[in-house]
């Protein structure tokens, strides 16, 4: 099964119910993405855990996929694209003002706002937004890297959170290399993600292979004999909490 595909499909399903509806309220889009997702048996994108919230979360999904995979932005009238997507308009600014600056005041330049009102959970789905991007193929590894590394230098009060996402990262990338076959046992699993993390460069970002293995089944078809291995060879060794 190739979850990405089928993650595209319901996106471009959801974004059929809202035109063929008309429907542009927030709630009722988000509505229709719990409703498209269960009919297709398809998984928000996420980590490990589901929170509460998740759908409003994938919001992100569904306005990538509109804006850069349909053009929808270039039909659909502002107004209407304003109100519906008003967060991910706003975590798409500052996206974009942060590959752009090499400070915080350059960052923050035009989202004055935007800057006086950044939480822990904004910054959450900055990231989860530049992530969303790297996965639908619309932006390069260098690029989310180069993001992340700019967020955490410009944003230090949230470096806890980024390291977070880092771990995130890593096991995502480490899943891709076992999927592909080029991670079969621990000692080639422990070395990817030694090199992935040494390569991002932020500290306290490396993920157990637990935490690895729960990543990657939301991403990816692994085979079974490959993660008993690799859960085994895990097994009664000192790993990092996750």
């Amino acid at each position: 099964m190739n979850f990405k595909r089928l993650r595209i499909m319901a996106a471009v399903n959801v974004w059929g119910e809202v035109l063929r509806s008309n429907i542009f309220k927030r709630e009722d889009v988000i509505s229709i993405i719990k409703s498209v997702y269960e009919g297709m048996n398809v998984e928000p994108i996420r980590g490990v855990s589901s929170p509460p919230d998740i759908f409003d979360k994938e919001m992100i999904t569904i306005y990538i996929i509109g804006k850069w995979g349909l053009g929808l932005d270039r039909e659909i009238p502002i107004e209407i694209i304003s109100s519906v997507f008003n967060k991910e308009i706003l975590i798409e600014k500052l996206y974009n003002n942060v590959l752009q600056s090499s400070n915080r005041d350059e960052m923050c330049k035009s989202i004055d706002e935007v800057c006086k009102s950044i939480d822990e959970t904004f910054v959450a789905r900055v990231l989860r937004f530049a992530f969303t991007l790297y996965y639908f193929g619309y932006t390069d590894y260098t690029n989310i890297i180069s993001f992340i590394k700019k967020l955490y230098t410009l944003l230090p009060e949230f470096q806890e959170t980024i390291r977070r996402f880092v771990k995130f990262v890593i096991a995502y990338e480490v899943g891709a290399r076992i999927s592909s076959g080029k991670i079969r046992n621990d000692i080639e699993l422990n070395m990817a993600k030694n090199i992935i993390a040494l390569d991002i460069g932020i500290p306290k970002t490396l993920p157990s292979t637990n935490y690895i293995i729960e990543v990657s089944k939301h991403f990816f078809t692994i085979q079974e004999n490959i993660l008993k291995s690799l859960k085994t060879s895990a097994t009664g060794k000192e790993i990092l909490s996750e």
